[in-house]
């Protein structure tokens, strides 16, 4: 049987054709009126490690700022010139980068003291200013999955036993942002969320000097909580009132709910003693039961959140 040519031309070309029409895109449907599209993504997602001119390290993982930290080549040491700690900033030497960090050595012991807390006196038969408080707040912050406080790792300089941190460039305290700059958060509501995480950690920690120098703000107008080393101790007194505290964020209120003994001897009995960590583990019970009270009267939608996005950038990080 004879072919037409129109048919013999089709059954040549259908294998092509048909693979054509295939790979076709799909017409999109329309997008009805009114639709909320998604805003475009924050110039900053997240905390850039600087080195001394500004510029990102080759180096962000907590793992390698860790490493650097311990192993890095000291080139040059000054006086910080602010702070009780009487802390150095250090510059060194990486692998064809600089980056600055700050040391601390402080050890100071007193027997029957009395501090001035948030507005009250509280007695302590124990008290202690120390450096180790610095690394202590940092694994307990990344065991609790907060990323609030800049790595902190134990190290000698000159003889003397201490610990470094990273130095946390483009950022100001909260002291320089209210009372000197005077420029307001563009996002009261982020700003609110994350000063509840600090009043927290505070709590957790029983810090005894929470104060506006021990908050740094980052270009992202993300709130660093530094300066650890009148922290922890054998109190369970909550410092900070918890009934002013009504909301928790959620990965930080995960991170209190699996908090155990185990886990915080794993991860900090390099830094704490065992009535250090038994306190912490009896004060984390009393922020934890706050909370699962809030939870079961007025819902998890209404305690929990997650931390809103950044919106804008802070002047101190425009280019």
């Amino acid at each position: 049987m004879r072919l037409s040519l129109l048919t013999a031309i089709l059954l040549i070309f259908w294998p092509t054709m048909a693979a054509w029409a295939v790979d076709l895109p799909s017409p999109k449907p329309e997008q009805p009126a009114n639709t909320r599209t998604e805003s475009p993504a924050p110039k900053f997602e997240g905390y850039l490690y600087l080195d001394v001119e500004g510029k990102p390290l080759p180096i962000q993982s907590d793992a390698e700022i860790e490493a650097f930290l311990t192993e890095a080549e000291i080139v040059e040491i000054s006086m910080l010139g602010t702070g009780v700690t009487l802390p150095r900033k250090v510059t060194l030497l990486g692998d064809g980068f600089r980056a600055h960090a700050i040391f601390k050595d402080k050890d100071e012991k007193r027997r029957k003291f009395t501090d001035r807390i948030n507005g009250r006196n509280y007695f302590t038969l124990d008290w202690r200013d120390w450096h180790g408080y610095d690394a202590a707040a940092y694994e307990l912050d990344r065991l609790l999955g907060m990323n609030r406080v800049p790595p902190a790792v134990p190290r000698s300089i000159e003889h003397d036993s201490g610990t470094i941190t990273i130095w946390l460039e483009e950022t100001v305290s909260e002291v320089e942002r209210s009372r000197e700059l005077h420029i307001p958060p563009p996002d009261q509501r982020r700003w609110d969320q994350q000063r509840s995480m600090l009043q927290v950690f505070d709590n957790l920690v029983a810090n005894r000097d929470s104060n506006l120098g021990n908050r740094l703000i980052d270009a992202n107008w993300r709130l660093w909580f530094i300066d650890c080393t009148r922290c922890f101790g054998n109190t369970k007194t909550m410092y900070y009132p918890l009934e002013s505290i009504r909301q928790c964020e959620r990965g930080f209120w995960h991170g209190l709910e699996t908090l155990n003994a185990t886990s915080a001897k794993e991860y900090l009995s390099g830094h704490l003693n065992k009535a250090e960590i038994s306190a912490l583990l009896t004060r984390r019970d009393i922020i934890v039961q706050h909370f699962q009270k809030l939870i079961d009267e007025r819902g998890e939608a209404l305690v929990l959140f997650e931390v809103d996005p950044p919106t804008e950038t802070a002047p101190w990080g425009e280019e």
